[in-house]
């Protein structure tokens, strides 16, 4: 799986919820905008207007709303892919915006309505607002006029400080900052585990086992840690492991252990494995008498500990 196809997921999963983009405008935008949206009239629109240009920069999420009881207007969430910033964000913006209102007149000339467009970004590259006239060298007055000038709002989650973040109301938002914040670091659930533990534990009763599932992915999709490690992690959520994080450990343990067997594990190896264990040997000398990575031998281990073989 492309790590961008992982983050597009995950984005989707979490922003197509109402809630966490109400939260999310209130939170992130700008206070005098979004009085003037009535958030509880928020609607997704279920289409795409990303084009194969555009797929390359972002993945999108269309929202409708009603404003300050002048119509409507449409909210455009873009997860900016790349790990740097965009050298003219305002072109991409610009074809998607036109990708919008083309797709509305030509099914049923629909006259266009304002788009905000909200940049989330979460690379590594420091990223500064620009406007359009900043692109362009010695413009006066006359040539301002010709240029396409727009704005947009910049999310760059690099700036906003965890804490911040670990104090969103909608706690299903605060994970998922979270994680797109530090997922383009290496072995980043180490640096936010404590956070992140804490957030999950503020959730695990509300029964959206869904997105608790969508978080072990992401986060298995994105990190180096091992299986073992992630049930580690995820048994300091609950005591009694979530049936559903236990289902995903499960899932994901079959993988790589399929993965492993397909690279020539033999089940006389795993059984050898599997008594060693119980019998008090350690990893690392199964891993000196089987020839295995000290990864193979921890996703068996934790296999046999799940009962699994």
């Amino acid at each position: 799986m492309k790590i961008q196809n992982v983050h597009d997921k995950f984005f989707k999963e979490t922003f197509s919820r109402i809630d966490v983009v109400s939260n999310f405008l209130e939170e992130l935008v700008d206070e005098k905008l979004v009085k003037k949206l009535d958030l509880s009239t928020l609607q997704i629109d279920n289409n795409s207007f990303i084009d194969e240009e555009l797929e390359e920069h972002f993945a999108d999420i269309l929202y409708t709303c009603e404003y300050a009881g002048k119509g409507k207007v449409r909210i455009a969430l873009l997860l900016e892919h790349k790990s740097y910033k965009e050298d003219y964000p305002h072109w991409q913006l610009n074809q998607y915006i036109l990708n919008v209102w083309k797709s509305g007149f030509k099914q049923k000339k629909i006259k266009p309505i304002p788009i905000i467009p909200i940049v989330i970004y979460h690379g590594k590259k420091k990223w500064n607002y620009e406007q359009m006239r900043s692109y362009f060298d010695n413009l006066d007055e006359d040539l301002l006029r010709y240029i396409p000038e727009f704005d947009f709002h910049l999310i760059n989650l690099n700036t906003i400080p965890d804490k911040q973040i670990t104090n969103f109301k909608n706690k299903f938002l605060a994970i998922s900052a979270l994680l797109f914040k530090h997922s383009r670091f290496k072995k980043y659930v180490r640096s936010i585990e404590n956070s992140l533990v804490e957030l999950l534990k503020l959730i695990d009763n509300q029964g959206n086992n869904h997105f608790k599932t969508s978080v072990v992915l992401y986060i298995q999709n994105t990190d180096e840690l091992t299986i073992t490690e992630l049930i580690t992690i995820f048994t300091k959520v609950s005591l009694n492991l979530n049936h559903t994080i236990m289902t995903t450990a499960e899932q994901l343990i079959s993988q790589g252990f399929n993965q492993g067997t397909n690279q020539g594990i033999e089940i006389a190896t795993i059984n050898f494995v599997k008594k060693g264990h119980l019998n008090g040997i350690s990893n690392e000398l199964l891993v000196n008498i089987s020839g295995l990575s000290m990864k193979q031998i921890e996703e068996i281990i934790a296999k046999v500990k799940l009962g699994l073989i």
